[in-house]
């Protein structure tokens, strides 16, 4: 990958040569998170250079970016069918052909100090909770020299595979536990739960403030981020702040009640509040800007702010660790001068 400098932005090149893609290729698409999708196929099509037999685009990117991309090879042309749900199988099926999966950062991205890559060095254990009245797994991670304060997670699978956990390893700031809740039931049906679990349900939200035992600081990721607004916002006696990143403030429920509205947000509330989304992701900027207007308005401690990503968890298994860190530090300080 190459970076030009455009002004305040950059203009990144990527480049597949013909030998990592299938022979029968005629056609490559560049999916980079947020900046090339199945809505805009034109700029994401890369053009194929015969003199270096592989496969050219460049795209704009802000400065300070740092995302995921992979390249997905097509033996026919780039055609998008008519129809949202036509539309998004399609993206389903057609990304199953990615080949590889990339990161990359512009020159100006910042560094990313807690997420080192490194494995944690605390202990993992998991034992099989049932929420919401299906069973599933949960992770406790102990840091190897705990502090205070109790953390809930939701996607535990990427939460691992990310090795977000081993951000809380720093003693300074290490909480005394962090739980990782996963969304598939451990009955051995393997269901997909998360969409239940995270869109304002009260039953799996009551069922894991219980497991937890004491009052907790949340934090997630899309579905997550929101789940972990639900939390504060009507768990304030369970819940002592949180972290929510790129939050699907776009969700509704069946009668068409946002998450403010089922948790009465308007009457106000003191749980404090983190939220970022990213300046690529333009399907849900202004929503969550919107959400955290009207928080702010009825009087919660929210903080609302941008990441120069899109919905990514390149970008959240820093952002999400460190929100968390700076919501568990306040606490400690409030705590301290009481």
């Amino acid at each position: 990958m190459v970076f030009t400098s455009d002004g305040s932005d950059w203009i990144a090149t990527f480049a597949v040569g013909d030998a990592a893609l299938p022979p029968s290729t005629t056609a490559v698409f560049l999916d980079v998170n947020c900046v090339t999708d199945r809505s805009r196929i034109p700029a994401g099509s890369m053009h194929r250079d015969t003199d270096s037999r592989s496969w050219l685009l460049s795209v704009r990117v802000p400065a300070g970016w740092r995302g995921a991309y992979t390249f997905i090879p097509s033996n026919a042309p780039l055609t998008v069918p008519e129809g949202d749900v036509s539309q998004r199988q399609w993206w389903i099926d057609f990304r199953r052909g990615a080949i590889g999966s990339f990161e990359g950062a512009a020159p100006d991205a910042e560094p990313q100090r807690l997420r080192t890559g490194a494995p944690p060095e605390g202990i993992l254990t998991a034992e099989t909770v049932e929420l919401d009245g299906i069973p599933r797994r949960v992770g406790t991670y102990v840091p190897p020299v705990p502090g205070h304060g109790t953390v809930v997670l939701f996607d535990g699978d990427e939460v691992r595979r990310h090795r977000v956990l081993a951000a809380f390893d720093d003693p300074a700031n290490a909480p005394a536990r962090v739980l990782v809740v996963d969304h598939v039931s451990a009955d051995g049906q393997e269901r997909d739960v998360r969409a239940s679990d995270l869109t304002a349900n009260p039953r799996f939200r009551d069922d894991l403030l219980a497991y937890a035992g004491e009052p907790v600081t949340v934090g997630g990721c899309s579905y997550g981020g929101l789940a972990s607004m639900f939390f504060a916002l009507t768990r304030p006696d369970a819940v002592r702040g949180a972290a929510c990143l790129s939050p699907s403030m776009w969700w509704h429920d069946e009668q068409g009640h946002d998450v403010p509205t089922l948790a009465k947000a308007d009457n106000g509330g003191d749980v404090p509040i983190l939220s970022e989304v990213g300046s690529l992701e333009w399907m849900m900027l202004d929503e969550v800007a919107a959400a955290a207007d009207r928080l702010a308005a009825a009087g919660h401690p929210i903080r609302s702010g941008t990441f120069a990503g899109g919905h990514d968890w390149v970008q959240w298994r820093e952002r999400l660790p460190a929100l968390i860190t700076e919501l568990l530090v306040t606490q400690s300080r409030r705590a301290e001068s009481a």
